[in-house]
């Protein structure tokens, strides 16, 4: 984790004149450097007519002073592109946001003036616009809409795809054609642009140009058919000195047709004119791409090591014959300080080192030379004087003059080599679509895209295209796979519709990685098929700079450009990162089953902040700041905090640990949430340095009740990368993990994510116009949107954020509100606030609305949680290195619960009643009582908080000295003492006093405490697993799965109070052994007889245990038809598998009488069975 501060220049006001003035003076604060460098950030709206003019940024009556030498060092260490002019640096553009547009510039205060660094600290920002030519701005002017054919010309007739691997004419050949299907050469076709690199920065002129696919003239020359063809690499001028290469692929690609109509042709002349002399006659590359030093960034490097101090390399240079002369340009790269000779036929050319600086993983340099005396065969060595590895880059030349010409009639022209031939497609008929699918090529997740789009049409309404990404190529990048393709086809669509009709979320249904065109020994063995492609940043070395980024798809608007951090997105976009079926259908599912509510609780109404420790309490204190505009905004939620500071720190043969803290957050995953938020230290393994949760933990999550992580973290799901990723692992988990999962793919600054963190979970607990839960992708467009357009953040951090799931999906939010009315009969709207003491008995009334209005249709259950008044906690300062911090955060929460309950809603309308318990603070403020409440019939939620009370006093009368009445058991109530259990029993404890039961745990010493063996070690607080029983404050149960144990005799303590402080203990003696079997109580099918489906529902004694799953359905002979088999972490007392009535082949079963066996074992015990008959009726 990183710092970075930027300053913050924000005007409001729209242009209506032709400048816009306003002096600014910087403080030595928006000064500082830290770990990165001071930026101004300037942002303004521009009307709507603002391609009518030009825009200009200048500073005017500027202040400097000098930088402090400390400062300097600072700004040399970190800055890679130091300012050496003497004014200040400025970078602008024109961000738009669904049509409309925003002035965005970057102004750098670090300027070099007579001889010294300087600081910018006051000026004047003059802004100016004038108006563009005429002509521009009537082309400008026209329908965006009129750039796209109707119809593309690949919607009919017979086409097939050609490639080639260079530049230059090529010859189309008889026997090419005939594998395409063709027969006529006279008569084919060739349409396509070739495979140049689409420009990422799409213009109006670009757009019109290259729309679809166009003839491209041929030329027969004796028997051969010849044209002009682009590759995928290429100079921009015959005098540049650094390549353009398509970071996509090694092809160009056409397409070939033949029809009864002649086909575009040009003379040798035309053709020679077209192709000789282009830049690439004037140019000779070497280049092999097949290593990288990072997993990240678009550019590959030569794997051949060139060692430190023992080895060089040489590299033969094929030299045309006439050029003696040229310009040789080198670029080397390498993993640490390097010193680096180069010689050209023995005659050393120079020395260059290379040097990294901070986050770098290596860097490089290209520089040029001026050479001589070539002779056609030449070598060039590459000497590795000292320091690390490096690695070539390419080697080119530039010639003075071109290679020789062409010679149509007797040159060896390259054959185009065929591919395949092309279904008939038509993208360009496409428009108003809501939502775009994009999945691989090969089309293996075909089926589960369309149960998908199936859900989203039915359930949401949406018009869903999926589109498999080849089709994207053909008619978006010339059938050149390129990731832009994707982007012109969404751009399509937005420039097509009006604001109710333009597409609303992109998914990126497939995997990527970020050797797109798998060269890299890793990736040989893929297929790109199998895979869809992702925006890699042109750095490639440093682990701030390069980023993977699927926002580049989301800018639609014209000349929208993402290396200048202001971009902003247009849509909402997510992925999908899986390559298989099976996988793809853990996604679905899991998508599917959380829009439609399937374990609606009140796990959905609980949202849990998580801070790490260290680096002066920035994360907790960030972490913290949001959680209060959460608690601020919406105080219907209940939110915990778990700040690692907080908890008491273990030392450990492997590092530090929070096992509290851990153990936590571990069952709040277990009971599920509506979001996890954290913010501090990771890696794509790890939460935090003291790895309070590991990758592990993210893979073998179990449960149904999935939350959205949110991570303002490094490096947690890099998805681009060959490695297992937190995210990834979080979201791929087929029997828990996470619904989504929105966090980082590189290293990143803390202040910059506590700023989207923020923006995040402002929008994304937010409805839209209509009163829905706005989406995940929205809640991601509107969040970057917001820090761009208000000019709080401008950098690439919020580039590092990405979102794996479904960008149309929405938070399972509540859509109606609950209300308290009265506390023990007063209004808690009154003069005065009604009172809790310590043993009143509390009554609570109070209703659910819609829109303001009773919902007298809403009936359910309720779920109440009555909380004490707020504490200061002041943290244990467990780190004071200079790690650490110097001073303890302090934060407040309310630790007490008073009561946790459950209850019915009838007709609207509810009541609830509970204890207060003698263990309060005592302390002058407000409780808080948060409500929940789900209607099954609507499958609907409310929510709603009151904190219109205060909790102090005394009403204790009468005490009875006794404790509760307690009744405990290990997995299931036929357990008997001393009786054996699995490693891994479940522990249930039910508690009932007459007076009330304490689980607040306020007072010390008065938790409920579970202790195995007597071992403080293996002491457990199970306040917060505490739930009084349905409509009563005075019975409930607590429960714990204990950890893995020994095979032996043990012994176990529970002791629990009443609101009085009286306490109860009791004992239980178990011997584990490690393989008994799990006893299956029952077993049904959910629908018997069967239709269309049904579910196994398996009733067992193993709660809380690792349990293996077996169903075998077959006939009355015996034979085998379907099967299934599953392993979960059992949550409850009962495992479930669905099936759809047909046979592993996929066959559908007729109707009959059917046999099913379940096969039920635990930790390699022998299995428990049971046979049942299932009756089928089609």
């Amino acid at each position: 984790m990183r710092k970075l501060y930027t300053i913050i220049l924000l005007l409001t006001c729209i242009i209506t004149i032709q400048a816009q003035k306003r002096f600014y003076n910087l403080t030595a604060e928006e000064l500082r450097i830290d770990s990165f460098l001071p930026n101004v950030a300037y942002s303004i709206p521009l009307p709507y007519n603002y391609q009518d003019s030009t825009y200009t940024l200048s500073i005017r009556y500027p202040e400097y002073i000098d930088m402090p030498a400390s400062d300097v060092r600072k700004y040399k260490a970190i800055c890679k592109d130091i300012n050496t002019e003497k004014n200040p640096k400025i970078q602008h553009s024109i961000s738009i946001d669904k049509k409309r547009a925003t002035f965005v510039a970057h102004i750098s205060p670090i300027v070099f003036r007579n001889g010294k660094y300087q600081y910018l600290v006051s000026f004047l920002a003059d802004l100016k616009s004038s108006p563009v030519n005429k002509a521009k701005a009537k082309r400008l002017a026209s329908p965006k809409a009129e750039r796209y054919a109707e119809h593309s010309v690949l919607a009919n007739g017979k086409w097939a795809k050609i490639r080639v691997s260079s530049s230059g004419i090529h010859q189309l050949t008889a026997s090419t054609i005939k594998n395409a299907g063709f027969s006529d050469l006279s008569k084919v076709k060739i349409y396509g642009y070739g495979g140049y690199l689409v420009p990422e920065v799409l213009d109006d002129e670009y757009l019109r140009e290259y729309d679809d696919l166009k003839e491209i003239p041929t030329c027969t020359v004796g028997d051969k058919k010849l044209f002009y063809a682009k590759g995928s690499v290429y100079w921009d001028s015959k005098d540049s000195r650094v390549r353009v290469r398509n970071p996509y692929s090694d092809y160009g690609y056409y397409f070939i047709t033949q029809d009864d109509n002649e086909p575009l042709t040009c003379t040798e002349e035309e053709l020679l004119n077209t192709a000789w002399p282009t830049p690439d006659a004037y140019h000779t590359l070497y280049e092999e791409d097949n290593s990288t030093w990072m997993y990240g960034g678009r550019n590959l490097f030569y794997n051949e090591r060139i060692e430190s101090g023992k080895t060089s390399k040489n590299y033969i240079i094929n030299i045309p014959e006439d050029n003696t002369k040229a310009e040789l340009t080198l670029s080397v790269t390498a993993n640490a300080r390097t010193e680096i000779k180069i010689y050209l036929n023995g005659k050393e050319l120079g020395s260059r080192t290379i040097s990294l600086v901070a986050n770098d993983l290596a860097n490089g340099f290209t520089d040029t030379w001026n050479v001589d005396n070539l002779h056609g065969n030449d070598t060039i060595i590459i000497k590795n004087v000292s320091g690390g590895t490096a690695r070539l880059d390419y080697i080119s030349l530039c010639y003075e003059s071109a290679k020789a010409a062409p010679v149509l009639a007797t040159d060896n022209f390259p054959t185009a080599e065929y591919v395949k031939k092309i279904t008939n497609q038509d993208l360009h008929n496409d428009k108003d679509f809501d939502m775009v699918i994009v999945i691989p090529t090969s089309k293996k997740l075909l089926m589960q895209a369309q149960t998908l789009a199936k859900h989203h049409a039915d359930h949401d309404g949406l018009n869903v295209r999926i589109v498999p990404a080849d089709q994207l190529y053909n008619e978006f990048s010339s059938g050149t796979p390129d990731v832009s393709a994707y982007k012109r086809y969404m751009k399509m669509l937005y420039d097509r519709s009006d604001s109710i009709h333009a597409p609303k979320s992109l998914l990126l249904f497939g995997d990527c990685t970020y050797d797109n065109r798998m060269l890299t020994p890793e990736l040989k063995s893929a297929s790109l098929d199998d895979y869809l492609l992702c925006y890699e940043s042109e750095n490639s070395f440093s682990s701030v700079d390069c980023y993977v980024s699927d926002d580049f798809l989301t800018y639609l608007d014209d000349e929208e450009d993402i290396s200048t951090f202001a971009g902003l997105p247009d849509i909402g976009v997510g992925r999908f990162p899986c390559t298989t079926d099976s996988v793809a259908e853990v996604l679905v599912n899991k998508t599917i089953n959380y829009a439609l509510n399937t374990n609606a609780g009140s796990w959905q109404n609980t949202i849990m902040f998580l801070g790490d420790d260290g680096n002066n309490n920035i994360h907790m204190n960030d972490v913290n700041d949001v959680a209060e505009q959460t608690i601020n905004n919406h105080p219907g939620y209940y939110v915990r905090k778990v700040y690692w500071d907080a908890f008491k720190r273990m030392a450990s043969s492997t590092g530090n640990r929070y096992p509290d803290a851990e153990s936590i957050i571990k069952q709040q995953q277990n009971n599920g949430a509506l979001i996890i938020d954290y913010a501090g230290h990771g890696s794509p393994t790890s939460i935090s340095h003291e790895i309070v949760l590991s990758i592990k933990d993210f893979e073998n999550f179990k449960g149904n009740n999935l939350p959205l992580w949110v991570t303002a973290s490094c490096e947690i799901m890099p998805f681009d990368s060959n490695e297992e990723t937190i995210g990834e692992k979080a979201l791929l988990n087929p029997q828990g993990g996470a619904v989504a999962f929105y966090g980082t793919t590189r290293t990143v600054y803390a202040p910059q994510n506590k700023k989207i963190n923020t923006a995040f979970m402002k929008y994304v607990l937010t409805y839209d116009e209509s009163g829905k839960p706005i989406t995940l992708g929205e809640a991601q467009r509107q969040a970057k949107n917001y820090l761009v357009k208000s000019g709080i953040e401008t950098t690439k951090n919020k580039l590092q954020y990405s979102l794996l799931g479904d960008p149309a999906l929405s938070l399972a939010l509540p859509t109606h509100t609950a209300v308290i009315d009265n506390i023990n009969g007063v209004a808690v709207e009154g003069d005065s606030l009604p009172q809790l003491r310590a043993g009143d008995i509390v009554s609570i009334k109070g209703h659910i609305e819609l829109a303001s209005s009773k919902a007298e249709n809403f009936s359910g259950t309720l779920d109440a949680m009555v909380r004490d008044t707020k504490e200061t906690i002041k943290c244990k300062l467990n780190n004071t290195t200079s790690e650490g911090a110097d001073t303890a955060f302090i934060f407040t929460d309310r630790k007490n619960t008073l009561y946790h309950g459950t209850n019915k809603v009838e007709n609207g309308e509810f009541t609830f009643t509970f204890a207060v318990p003698k263990d309060i603070n005592y302390a002058d403020g407000t409780g808080l009582i948060n409500i929940y409440a789900y209607a099954p019939s609507l499958n609907a939620s409310a929510h709603g908080a009151c904190d219109k009370f205060t909790v102090n006093g005394s009403n204790i009368a009468e005490n009875d000295s006794i404790g509760p009445s307690i009744y405990c058991y290990l997995n299931s109530e036929d357990f008997t003492f001393g009786g054996e259990v699995n490693s891994t029993p479940f522990f249930v404890a039910q508690i009932s006093d007459k007076d009330g039961i304490n689980a607040s745990g306020a007072g010390i010493g008065h938790d409920m405490t579970l202790i195995i063996d007597g071992d403080t070690d293996k002491s457990y607080n199970l306040n917060d697993n505490f739930t009084f029983d349905y409509e009563s404050y005075t019975s409930g149960q607590t429960y714990y799965a204990l950890p893995a144990l020994s095979e032996g005799k043990h012994t176990l303590k529970f002791r629990a109070w009443d609101i009085l402080n009286n306490s109860s203990t009791t004992t239980l003696d178990f011997v584990v052994k490690k393989s008994i079997q799990p006893n299956i109580v029952d077993v049904y099918a959910t629908n018997n007889p069967a239709r269309e489906s049904t579910t196994f529902v398996v009733a067992h004694n193993f709660c809380g245990a690792e349990l293996n799953l077996e169903i075998d359905v077959m006939d009355a002979s015996g034979r085998l038809l379907w099967s299934a088999s599953k392993s979960e972490t059992a949550a409850t007392n009962t495992m479930s598998q669905k099936w759809d009535l047909r046979t592993d082949s996929g066959g559908k079963l007729n109707t009959g009488i059917y046999l099913y066996r379940v096969k039920l074992s635990s930790n390699g015990s022998s299995y428990a069975s049971k046979t049942q008959k299932l009756i089928i009726i089609q």
